[in-house]
């Protein structure tokens, strides 16, 4: 879902859009260099040992370059019963601070969420699901031709 950004909003975050501005032309040599970077590359970095991706999907999509902002993950941990969720900046968005959000939601609970300015990625967002369903949500702030929101919610489902 497409949200455009109030105009006070646009003021508030000419920084952001300078920033991902400079991503898009060289974010990639720029995270690499960094060690937070690197100590989360991957979902399951993020989350610990013995997190399994369950599930995936992208959100936000830069025009400029054809691709998605950012890719939120679902995952789960056979071994404590946990599921873990991490929206996870890609592309040119690595490195560059944008409002990112991550949660969970276990069936009968009420909503984990994780929403802040991040450079990297929101979350992890943990919860115990042993024996029931979860509904899992992230998104992301990004930059096409304006500042919108995209974000993600799934139905219930990863039963069990």
């Amino acid at each position: 879902m497409l949200i455009p950004i109030r105009e006070d909003e646009v003021m508030r975050r000419s920084l952001y859009v300078a920033g991902v501005t400079a991503g898009l032309l060289g974010a990639a040599t720029l995270a690499g260099a960094t060690p937070a970077a690197a100590a989360a590359s991957t979902p399951q970095a993020a989350c610990g040992s013995g997190y399994s991706v369950l599930e995936s999907k992208t959100v936000g999509y830069d025009k400029s370059t054809v691709s998605p902002a950012a890719r939120v993950y679902l995952l789960y941990n056979s071994s404590n019963g946990y599921n873990c969720v991490v929206t996870m900046h890609i592309n040119g968005y690595v490195g560059f601070g944008a409002q990112t959000e991550a949660g969970i939601l276990v069936e009968g609970g009420s909503w984990k969420r994780d929403k802040a300015d991040y450079s990297y990625y929101a979350g992890p967002v943990y919860a115990y699901a042993a024996n029931k369903c979860v509904k899992y949500t992230g998104g992301v702030e990004y930059y096409a031709g304006g500042i919108f929101w995209d974000s993600y919610t799934s139905s219930f489902g990863h039963c069990g």
